[in-house]
């Protein structure tokens, strides 16, 4: 294995920087936004998918009958739920972080970072879940046993 030079550290880890950003927003933060979203958005007026009416152009003119008017009618609703709800749905085969079915990697160094990565997630993954027990609402949605592999909707 060859190593890094000195002059190369500066660019090592700009690309460490990145890899750690792509890693963390096809996995953790997807799972962060897309698996509540049925929590958040299957509450219409929390999340309408259209408005029927225009948003108001003053303060305090706006009264219930004005708001019922704007959100979206039922058959539009429904649509809605039911597809906020497919998209947070894990699939049936789904790899979670540490999940790697094929062997790609061989070497000592690997396989020893790879078993380390999965004790620290098992570790954090209990952390969570203690955390939640005392909760009347849990958050579940960075747990590590709850976040994919990669993007995969």
């Amino acid at each position: 294995m060859c190593q890094p030079k000195d002059d190369d550290l500066p660019l090592l880890s700009l690309l460490v920087e990145y890899l750690t950003v792509v890693i963390f927003t096809a996995s953790a933060q997807h799972a962060a936004v897309n698996f509540g979203q049925f929590d958040w958005c299957a509450w219409i007026p929390n999340c309408p998918s259209t408005m029927r009416r225009p948003p108001p152009t003053q303060k305090g003119q706006v009264d219930m009958k004005y708001i019922m008017e704007s959100l979206p009618d039922r058959e539009r609703s429904s649509w809605h739920v039911g597809a906020v709800w497919a998209l947070s749905q894990f699939q049936d085969d789904e790899l979670y972080l540490g999940q790697y079915p094929d062997t790609h990697f061989t070497e000592q160094p690997v396989i020893e970072a790879t078993k380390a990565f999965r004790n620290k997630l098992f570790e954090v993954t209990n952390i969570i879940k203690m955390r939640n027990e005392k909760l009347i609402l849990p958050y579940r949605y960075l747990s590590p046993d709850k976040i994919p592999n990669s993007v995969a909707i």
